[in-house]
């Protein structure tokens, strides 16, 4: 199945503590829990190439590749820039979307079928 560009921005619930971590998103009407988190990873370059800004003034996003519970894969990113943290406080400075959809829904069954051995 071919990989689908999504860009929407959503709205995810995260874990507590040190790390924390997306456990669902909502996009439009629909919510979705994660299952698993499959991978993450952080991009620091956004914005690198502007003159006269330090590291620490650069937008941050932070990617995050997850299965949901229906078995769609899709890559989210928390957008984090300090200039709108300055503007907004200490809450909304983190924007969240799903980057792109990697998988559609297994459909139920679909998994047993897949995993039987081949028939000789």
């Amino acid at each position: 199945m071919p990989v689908d560009f999504v860009g929407r921005e959503i709205e995810v619930t995260l874990s507590e503590g040190e790390a924390p971590a997306p456990l669902s998103f909502r996009m439009g009407s629909r919510q979705y829990k994660i299952a698993e988190q499959l991978a993450s990873w952080q991009d620091r370059t956004l914005g690198a190439r502007q003159r006269g800004r330090e590291w620490s003034q650069q937008q941050q996003r932070w990617y995050y590749r997850v299965r949901t519970e229906e078995g769609e894969v899709y890559e989210l990113y928390a957008d984090w820039s300090p200039r709108r943290r300055r503007k907004k406080g200490q809450t909304g400075d983190t924007r969240w979307y799903v980057h792109r959809r990697l998988t559609a829904a297994v459909a139920k069954g679909a998994e047993q079928e897949e995993s039987k051995p081949a028939e000789e």
